[in-house]
């Protein structure tokens, strides 16, 4: 028993080594212990900006959930179906837009950067462990972009799926969505909080104070529409 399990976790580390080295590159050349997530975040310098994508855009898909929960309530929409769909549409219009536009511009500034070091090295870069963390991280960053604002509609679009197995009134469906993005922003608060070690009362005061100013809006435009 103990034997297969061990060539069962023998295995999976095989075709984990073996998937890193295919996102990173060059495979031909890629010995799968030289290769590291961790090594390769270090060296792209990747993390800050996937923090950075990560709350920007889980932000913006935050408040367009919103505003299409508000907008469509405020119009007499009260079917659950049509603001799933609308509102998972946006997001996975955002998830497109956002992952196919930082990949081309994260590609493009990573081939800079690569351009550079070689014309100030002399030396051809490709299949270097920078080029392989630069491949890295262009992949990183354009499914985060994606990945992030199409989370924030799944989350506040999930009150009306639920509503429609266990027969919920519309009403209290967008409530508990609007409640859950209101939590998303504020989460997103505490989490920038943390990473700049300041106010976690601060950020996420803000964060919230930006959901209600643009829900404020909507329902001001309703209003005179």
């Amino acid at each position: 028993m103990e034997e297969a399990e061990s060539s069962h976790k023998g295995f999976l580390s095989k075709v984990v080594s073996r998937f890193k080295c295919l996102i990173v590159g060059a495979p031909a050349r890629c010995r799968p212990e030289d290769v590291s997530f961790k090594k390769l975040m270090l060296i792209s310098g990747v993390t800050e900006i996937f923090r950075r994508y990560f709350v920007m855009n889980m932000f913006d898909g935050a408040l367009a959930a919103l505003g299409v929960v508000l907008g469509m309530w405020i119009s007499g929409v009260i079917d659950p179906k049509t603001v799933v769909r609308t509102v998972l549409g946006a997001g996975f219009a955002m998830f497109f837009s956002g992952s196919l536009g930082a990949y081309l511009t994260e590609k493009a500034e990573r081939e800079r950067k690569l351009r550079e070091l070689e014309e100030s090295m002399f030396q051809d870069m490709r299949g270097s462990l920078f080029e392989r963390s630069s491949r890295f991280a262009v992949l990183l960053v354009s499914l985060v972009d994606g990945i992030s604002p199409l989370l924030a509609c799944a989350l506040i679009a999930t009150p009306f799926l639920v509503s429609g197995v266990l027969n919920l009134s519309f009403t209290f469906a967008a409530s508990i969505a609007i409640g859950v993005g209101i939590a998303t922003l504020g989460a997103l608060g505490v989490f920038l909080g943390k990473v700049s070690r300041g106010s976690l009362i601060g950020y996420p005061l803000f964060m919230i104070l930006a959901g209600l100013a643009s829900a404020i809006v909507i329902v001001l435009l309703g209003a005179q529409i």
